[in-house]
C-alpha cells in the first residue's frame, strides 16, 4: 500500500507532463506511430500512436481511411516477452497521404495519447511484475486481488468497483473505480501490470 501511494503521486505529476505536451510529442513518431527513445513512455505501451482504435474513437471529423495506409498485428519485443507481455503493431503500407489526412492523424494520435494519457510512464516506470499466485476476492461489482508473495506494505493489488451510486429515474450511476494495478488474474506466468490511479463514475440507462 505504502509504494502505491509513492507511485500514485508520480503518476500524477506524469499525467500532468503527459496532459501539456503529448501534442508535441507525437510530432516524433514515425510512419508506423512508434515514438522513439524515452518519448515512448508517453505512448501506450500495447499499441502504436496509429492503431485503428486511434481513429475508430475519434469523431467522425477526424476520421481518414486508416484501412488503406496500415495494416495490424500481435507482436512483441524483447522486454516485453521478459514480462510476458504482447502488444499490436501497425505497418505504414501506403504513405501517400493527403495534407488533409495528414491533419487528421495528427489529431487522431493526439486524441489517443489523451485518452490513454501517460500509459507508458504507468506500465514501464511505475508498473510491477506481479506473480500469477494471487487471492481473488469477487463480489457482484468488486473485484480486490493482492498477491500472495507480495502481502504487506509494498506488494501488487488491485481494487475494481462498479458499484451502483444511486438512481434518477432511468439512469443510474455508478463507480467506475480501478486502484492499485491493473493486474491480469488469468495469467499463469509473472506478467508486468501498469499501476492504475482510476476514480470515477459512469452512467446506466435501464432497459
Amino acid at each position: 500500500m505504502v509504494l502505491w501511494f509513492i507511485y500514485f503521486i508520480l503518476a500524477l505529476i506524469t499525467s500532468v507532463l503527459c496532459y501539456l505536451t503529448n501534442w508535441l510529442v507525437v510530432l516524433f513518431a514515425n510512419e508506423n506511430g512508434e515514438l522513439p527513445g524515452p518519448l515512448k513512455l508517453w505512448q501506450t505501451w500495447d499499441n502504436s500512436c496509429d492503431c485503428s482504435d486511434s481513429v475508430e474513437v475519434a469523431p467522425e471529423f477526424l476520421r481518414y481511411d486508416w484501412g488503406r495506409h496500415y495494416r495490424e498485428y500481435r507482436g512483441t519485443d524483447e522486454y516485453l516477452w521478459s514480462v510476458n507481455r504482447e502488444r499490436w503493431y501497425v505497418e505504414c503500407t501506403d504513405s501517400n497521404f493527403t495534407v488533409k489526412e495528414l491533419l487528421q492523424r495528427y489529431a487522431c494520435r493526439v486524441l489517443w495519447l489523451m485518452r490513454n494519457n501517460a500509459y507508458g510512464w504507468a506500465f514501464y516506470m511505475l508498473g510491477l511484475n506481479v506473480s500469477p499466485c494471487l487471492e481473488v476476492t469477487q463480489s457482484e461489482n468488486t473485484t480486490f486481488v493482492k498477491e500472495v508473495y507480495g502481502q504487506g506494505l509494498w506488494g501488487a493489488w488491485m481494487y475494481k468497483n462498479t458499484a451502483p451510486i444511486f438512481q434518477v429515474g432511468k439512469y443510474i450511476l455508478h463507480w467506475n473505480n480501478l486502484l492499485g494495478w491493473k493486474i491480469d488474474t488469468s495469467a499463469t506466468v509473472d506478467t508486468r501490470a501498469m499501476v492504475a490511479i482510476r476514480i470515477a463514475f459512469y452512467i446506466e440507462t435501464e432497459e
